[in-house]
């Protein structure tokens, strides 16, 4: 399996993590090659030479291709199982290089790459004593112990897999959990937009991107009018149909860069991207002339009244949404189902055919 699905965030961390490892192995083994290179009778430099070669080759191929990253822990083996017959010959066993592949497969491969990995390596164990031993099957005390770390390897390999395998699950349970734990925190449970928290969060990214493209962004507040008399009058249930109802309609209206959210009881906020104040009051008169009818009825009792600030550029969303809030307390207090925007506020508000 691709290591980057079993356990690196992405193809970066990948690499960079390959690389960190990379430095350690080649500096451990180093240390140890060298000190039983220097205590060998008679070292043979080609073999050693050549065992470098394709450790480093592998591993360097495995961190430029990760589909090819069993070439790491193998050109690993095959490189230090030639660096030991060069410097302590083959009778000497191969020991804790046995290791390499098995563990890193267990690690980062399925079970099936697991299995052949153990074949392959109880194969070289066998071949290697063939080799050495002049075509007789005739195990050493070195090569017994090679067989035996070969068994013991294998059990820990696949005990190794099974803890990751395990990790992993958990992981992943645990990161949906703490998706779903932070969608719902963010949404509001009766219409299924975003509640105040969700929007906070998403306009202060909408303010930064401005920012960024100096581009205009207006802020709208929305409140339902009458909508607590027509609550009373018919029932929360009949209430929180019709606001399920506008929060549908409303999104439906909107654009795709376009946010709005439920900002508290029958109060919305909309948030227009790249939008001046003459376009966001269009948009917000054609959501107001949206509204839609409750069930059952011809004529309701509910309009919508709003507020419009634009961003000046360097106010805090705060201070946005205090504009925006004051121009809709004027569009209340006017009378109620009409657009005021914050340029409003020292002249007349507008106001359309609807009416108080």
């Amino acid at each position: 399996m691709h290591p980057t699905h079993r356990g690196y965030e992405d193809m970066d961390d990948y690499r960079h993590k390959q690389f960190r490892y990379g430095i350690a192995f080649v500096s451990i083994t180093a240390v140890c090659f060298a000190c039983s290179l220097l205590a060998a009778p008679e070292p043979d430099l080609a073999l050693y030479l050549a065992g470098w070669t394709i450790a480093l080759c592998c591993v360097a191929i495995a961190w430029l291709k990760p589909v090819l990253w069993l070439l790491g822990p193998f050109g690993a083996l095959a490189g230090a199982v030639l660096i030991r017959v060069a410097s302590d010959g083959a009778d000497a066993g191969l020991g804790p290089l046995l290791l390499i592949p098995i563990l890193a497969v267990s690690v980062y491969g399925s079970r099936q790459a697991l299995i052949v990995t153990v074949g392959l390596v109880i194969a070289t164990v066998l071949a290697f004593q063939v080799l050495g031993a002049e075509g007789q099957i005739d195990l050493t005390p070195a090569w017994r112990q090679d067989v035996l770390l070969a068994v013991l390897a294998t059990v820990l390999g696949f005990v190794t897999q099974d803890l990751v395998t395990r990790m992993r699950t958990e992981r992943n349970l645990a990161e949906e959990r703490g998706r779903i734990i932070e969608e719902l925190a963010l949404t509001d449970p009766l219409t299924g937009i975003d509640n105040r928290r969700g929007w906070e969060r998403m306009v202060r990214r909408s303010v930064g991107l401005s920012r960024r493209l100096s581009q205009p962004l207006s802020l709208a507040m929305l409140d339902l009018d009458r909508f607590k008399q027509y609550n009373d009058d018919h029932g929360h249930q009949a209430g929180d149909d019709f606001l399920r109802q506008v929060a549908l309609n409303w999104e439906e209206m909107t654009r795709i860069e376009d946010h709005i959210a439920r900002y508290g009881g029958e109060e919305f906020v909309v948030t227009l991207p790249n939008t001046g104040l003459s376009a966001a009051r269009t948009i917000i008169e054609r959501l107001r002339a949206g509204l839609p009818l409750p069930e059952h009825e011809t004529d309701s009792p509910i309009t919508c009244s709003a507020g419009i600030a634009e961003w000046d550029g360097s106010e805090t969303v705060r201070e946005l949404v205090a504009r925006a809030d004051r121009a809709l307390y004027r569009a209340k207090k006017a009378g109620r189902d009409q657009t005021v925007t914050d340029e409003d506020l020292d002249g007349k508000p507008s106001n359309d055919s609807r009416g108080s």
